[in-house]
């Protein structure tokens, strides 16, 4: 039976453990961890973390302080909310944005971006399986497709790509405490039909390079941190009485024309350097999906593996599939049958049900469980799921099965490989039943020590 817990008396523990409501700085959540940064992190006490009922873990990497909380972590979130009143909300930029900490700078800068996809994950998640639907009522019925039902529908779905970088900036400002409404105002405007895409614009009689803001997010990761520099300027010169009325004015008129002229080009550029760099990675073949595949637990373990989705998003809307993603899926479904082993052969109670109740929650949701409470502590399991991952990923990649949307990989989400050939769907499904069969089959035999 699953155990509920009491995530009022979790939340003001767990803010208490982190070194309380004044030492928290931002925080969002992904599918199973809080996520939160920190302004001193020696004040933080894992131990007491780790001792709270209901945390699974605790992960310091990339700058952000994750506690692996489980499929429940937005209710646990939601409860935190009313205990954090400053942290994430707008308010007056006062922080220096080149302030020293203990981070190096890629650290701040996967943190950074990280803290700006993680909160958009839920709906590209919602996308895909709306996606994945249609995909299924298209090729049960083809006419299907000529609906006025059907297109309203597909809409909604696209819309979570299209307009991807008008989340990401908001995310991006909340992160930097600057507006987050301005940021995304001005990549409303760039996303427009009458800008992105098009061709022979010009601004002040300067030609402007013809960009696709729909689906780019790279721009506004490069937007916003300018935006929230130039915003700590104007907070120091603007008398107060005018600020209310020229801070967004100013902010929304320089950020839309420098955007226009510099950081739209070059986020283009990087954007397509990201995408090509994607089939590059993975045009190996077998062999890259391999590596990739084996790797996917060990970043889920360090909380890593989010900073693959701006490139895992860049491949898909670039050339509207991933195979990239599809490592995910061997992993995935491999450390379900890990945990579906321990929970069989497992000679202690608490070991079989865990075992079981995780293993289950890995075929049909999320994988993290299964890791923190199985597969890491027995070790064996671990490694005999990463080797799975790793002989599946060789079959996805010799078959180069793609996903056309995003969701988190399990046997409930595979229409989401639908959207090529049929043919593509069909390994997809065999590579499912094949990772969780190896990962089974292999956990069984390497065995474990309790």
């Amino acid at each position: 039976m699953k155990k509920e817990f009491d995530f009022t008396t979790m939340a003001p523990a767990i803010v208490a453990a982190v070194g309380g409501a004044g030492n928290i700085k931002t925080h969002t959540h992904c599918m199973t961890r809080l996520r939160l940064v920190l302004n001193d992190k020696t004040k933080a006490k894992e131990e007491a973390l780790k001792a709270i009922d209901g945390v699974k873990g605790v992960v310091d990497q990339a700058g952000q302080y994750q506690i692996v909380i489980g499929p429940s972590v937005e209710q646990l979130y939601n409860e935190m909310l009313p205990l954090l009143p400053a942290a994430g909300a707008e308010t007056p930029v006062q922080e220096n944005l080149d302030e020293k900490t203990n981070e190096n700078v890629v650290s701040r800068i996967f943190a950074f971006i990280s803290g700006c996809i993680t909160p958009t994950i839920p709906v590209l998640i919602g996308s895909g399986l709306i996606s994945a639907l249609l995909s299924i009522v298209k090729f049960m019925n083809p006419a299907a497709a000529e609906s006025s039902t059907y297109m309203l529908i597909n809409t909604l779905a696209q819309a979570a790509y299209s307009y991807l970088p008008v989340l990401v900036a908001f995310a991006a400002a909340r992160r930097l405490k600057t507006n987050e409404y301005v940021a995304a105002f001005v990549m409303l405007a760039l996303c427009s039909g009458a800008i992105s895409g098009v061709e022979e614009l010009n601004l002040f009689g300067i030609a402007l390079t013809k960009v696709s803001y729909t689906s780019n997010i790279v721009p506004a990761l490069l937007m916003v941190p300018v935006m929230a520099a130039l915003d700590k300027q104007l907070m120091k010169v603007l008398p107060d009485a005018v600020k209310s009325i020229l801070r967004p004015f100013i902010l929304g008129m320089v950020m839309f024309i420098l955007t226009l002229l510099i950081l739209g080009p070059i986020g283009t550029i990087i954007g397509m350097a990201l995408a090509n760099f994607c089939v590059w990675l993975t045009s190996f073949g077998g062999l890259s999906m391999a590596v990739l595949s084996a790797l996917h637990p060990l970043l889920v373990m360090v909380g890593m593996h989010t900073i693959i989705t701006p490139l895992i998003v860049n491949e898909i809307t670039t050339y509207g599939s991933s195979l990239l993603f599809t490592k995910a899926l061997a992993a995935n479904l491999a450390i379900a049958g890990a945990a579906l082993a321990v929970g069989v052969k497992a000679r202690k109670a608490e070991n079989k049900q865990t075992g079981i109740s995780t293993g289950v929650t890995a075929l049909l949701s999320v994988t993290e469980p299964a890791l923190y409470g199985c597969l890491i502590r027995l070790r064996k399991p671990l490694i005999s799921a990463i080797i799975a991952a790793a002989i599946t990923g060789v079959f996805v990649g010799i078959f180069d099965v793609r996903a056309y949307a995003t969701a988190s990989c399990s046997f409930l989400t595979l229409p989401i490989f639908l959207g090529g050939t049929m043919q593509n769907f069909v390994f997809a499904c065999i590579a499912a039943v094949l990772a969780t069969a190896l990962g089974f089959v292999i956990t069984w035999i390497v065995g474990f020590e309790e």
